[in-house]
């Protein structure tokens, strides 16, 4: 006897696939483009079906495929979201929020939506360049350069707070690749990060040399916290040799 194949009406439980983010090859500074996929939706109650790739533009608001509110701005992290209507009269799209924000300002008509990805503007309010690689709900963004924390020569002997709020979102434990830039003061000593509540050593350094001219360079990841709702981590070194402090990348999961 043969059975019959019954196709999936519905896609499992948050699924998520295709739907990368990066940034518009046109116009990068102010466009971010979403490439086809589907999903389920934030609250797992209906499909959403990008059939055609589009572009989002931060230069206007209020409408589908913009910023839901507002004027762009300078050092934001915003969220990438899908968003569609759940009566089928309108075209799945896209919009971009603050991630501050807990949802999307929906535009008319709108009542369904998703976060895909994020956008990063810089002082100059365009994007930075990044790259997000990853399918189903985990993801990861990739600075095309890493960028700088306000900790640029950094000589704080005991643990000392860096606030990621401009380069990072605000979600607890947000896995975070870092490039540190270390002169040690001398062979030995030690540089050590940790999450913002954490009170271990989560990332550390050993100088082998030291010098003016001698720089420790090392790539670690540790977990972003929140520390009364900024995305926080802490350093310290061992003796006074500065250290240049970067975020590379950032994992997060949709």
């Amino acid at each position: 006897m043969a059975v019959q194949s019954i196709p999936v009406e519905n896609q499992p439980f948050l699924y998520i696939n295709g739907l990368n983010v990066s940034n518009d090859a046109t116009t990068p500074n102010t466009k971010i483009d979403v490439a086809t996929g589907q999903c389920r939706d934030s609250n797992d109650v209906m499909d959403l079906v990008l059939s055609t790739a589009i572009v989002i533009n931060a230069g206007a608001n209020g409408a589908v495929n913009r910023l839901d509110s507002g004027t762009f701005a300078a050092s934001k992290v915003y969220a990438v979201y899908l968003i569609g209507d759940s009566k089928g009269k309108l075209v799945t799209g896209g919009l971009l929020s603050l991630a501050s924000n807990s949802v999307p300002t929906m535009p008319f008509g709108y009542d369904s939506y998703r976060k895909i990805g994020y956008a990063i503007s810089d002082s100059s309010v365009h994007f930075l360049k990044g790259y997000i690689a990853g399918n189903n709900n985990y993801r990861r963004f990739v600075y095309d350069s890493p960028q700088a924390t306000s900790v640029t020569a950094g000589t704080s002997a005991t643990y000392a707070a860096i606030d990621l709020s401009v380069l990072v979102p605000a979600v607890d434990q947000t896995p975070v690749l870092f490039k540190a830039d270390w002169t040690a003061n001398a062979a030995a000593d030690t540089f050590n990060m940790q999450g913002g509540n954490g009170t271990g050593d989560q990332f550390s350094m050993i100088a082998a040399v030291a010098g003016g001219t001698a720089h420790s360079i090392g790539f670690g990841e540790v977990l972003s916290q929140l520390v009364a709702g900024v995305p926080t981590v802490n350093y310290k070194v061992s003796a006074v040799g500065g250290v240049a402090i970067n975020v590379a990348a950032f994992s997060f999961f949709i």
